[in-house]
This record gives C-alpha cells, sequence and structure tokens, in this order.
C-alpha cells in the first residue's frame, strides 16, 4: 500500500488534521522556499498535540546540512519524537557535506529523507550518486511552487529509475510536487512508498489553507487505488 504525507504549517492545521488518516503529518513553512523550517515552537505546539502520529519536519533550505544550526535542530527535533527529518539536496556539487552531516545523525534516533527536487535539471546520473548517500530515503518534489507537477516535468523513465535505484539501495521513496487529484492514479502507478501532498489539501491554488473536504477526498481516492493495485496484483 502507498502511504500518504500531508504537509501542515502551524498548530491549528495539526488540528484540523488530527483526526484524519494521514501516515505522515509534515511539518512545514510553506511560505518559505522549498523546505522552510517552521521553527522550535510550532513543532513543540504540534509534537505536543498529534506526538502520536509519525511526523516529519523539513529542516530549511540551506545549501548543504553540515552546519550547526542543523545539526542542533537535529538534535532537538530527535528529543521531540520526530521521526523524519527532511534535508534538501540543493546542488550535487555538496555531496560530500551530506556525507559528513549523514555520519553525524546516523547517532540520533530519527530517520534522515534527502529531497532531490524535479525542476534542478536532474540527470540519471545525480539519482545514482545520490542513492549512493546514507539517506534512510529520498524523495522528488519541485522546488518552485505554482508551477508544472514533478510528473509535468519527469518522463516516467526517470521517476521509475528513480524508484527503483532506491530499493536497489534499500531506501523508501516518495513522490511529491504538485500532486493532486488529477495526477494522483498516474503517480501511484509508480508505486513509491509514499506520496506527498499540499496544494491538493487546500482551498485554493495558493497552497494556503487547508480543507478537511478536500482531504477526505483524497484519502479516500489514494485507499480507492490502492485497493484496485491490489485487487490487480493478486
Amino acid at each position: 500500500m502507498i502511504k500518504t504525507l500531508g504537509s501542515i504549517k502551524n498548530i491549528d492545521e495539526a488540528q484540523a488534521l488530527s483526526n484524519l488518516s494521514f501516515d505522515i503529518v509534515d511539518i512545514k513553512n510553506v511560505d518559505d522556499g522549498a523546505l522552510g523550517y517552521v521553527g522550535d515552537e510550532q513543532v513543540q505546539l504540534i509534537s505536543n498535540k498529534i506526538g502520536n502520529r509519525n511526523l516529519s519536519v523539513t529542516a530549511g533550505n540551506h545549501i548543504h546540512p553540515n552546519i550547526i544550526e542543523i545539526e542542533n535542530r537535529l538534535n532537538f527535533l530527535c528529543s521531540r519524537g520526530i521521526k523524519y527529518i527532511k534535508i534538501g539536496i540543493f546542488s550535487m556539487d555538496y555531496l560530500d557535506q551530506h556525507m559528513i552531516f549523514l555520519k553525524k545523525a546516523s547517532s540520533y534516533n530519527i530517520q534522515t529523507v534527502g529531497v532531490i527536487f524535479a525542476d534542478k535539471n536532474l540527470c540519471k546520473d545525480d539519482i545514482y550518486n545520490v542513492c549512493k548517500l546514507d539517506y534512510d530515503g529520498l524523495m522528488i518534489d519541485t522546488a518552485i511552487k505554482y508551477k508544472n507537477s514533478t510528473l509535468d516535468i519527469l518522463s516516467a523513465d526517470f521517476i521509475t529509475n528513480f524508484i527503483k535505484e532506491c530499493r536497489k539501495e534499500n531506501k523508501f521513496s516518495g513522490i511529491s510536487g504538485s500532486i493532486n487529484q488529477d495526477n494522483i492514479e498516474y503517480a501511484m502507478q509508480f508505486k513509491s512508498d509514499f506520496i506527498g501532498f499540499r496544494g491538493a489539501l487546500c482551498n485554493s491554488s495558493q497552497r494556503k489553507y487547508i480543507e478537511i473536504k478536500k482531504c477526505n477526498s483524497l484519502l479516500k481516492k489514494v485507499k480507492n487505488i490502492n485497493q484496485k493495485m491490489y485487487q490487480e496484483a493478486v
């Protein structure tokens, strides 16, 4: 079964999603680039409210993670029981810095997720090189919102190869980046481990406010497609 990740920006949205069946609740500053950090206060409030859920947090938009700010953030998130920390791989020129960071992160009880970006001119070698890093999982997203989706930018062969390489290196995989009701069935055909949503949960294309009706509709559609895929497999 393909899991769902729903992104929230504050404690109010955490409250709204608290009774919905997202497999992962992702905490992100949606007004600060691709992977904005919401701040310690919001993380603490949200983890106090829904700490029983699988929570992920985006760590910020730094060019690489091997800085004291991210190490301190890693320590804080671990103390709050956060399950996943999402780290942006914004440039392939700094993979050595990711390697150093991941060695430090291995001593913490938190899973690391490397995020690559469909709109950063990815090539096949980039996938191969990123998969050699010691991230627990990898996902593809878009750096620039409100434009083309990951599925518009990347070919089916490219996405298939990404998921294949992740499995080969024993990593879980995810797809995000303007996945919505119209393209969700196509996205699920790639059989990544999870699919991430933000805009599809909101009441406008600006991704500002979550709408519970849209959340329920999307979760129902994912469930139906999962069931259909399972029945076809057996």
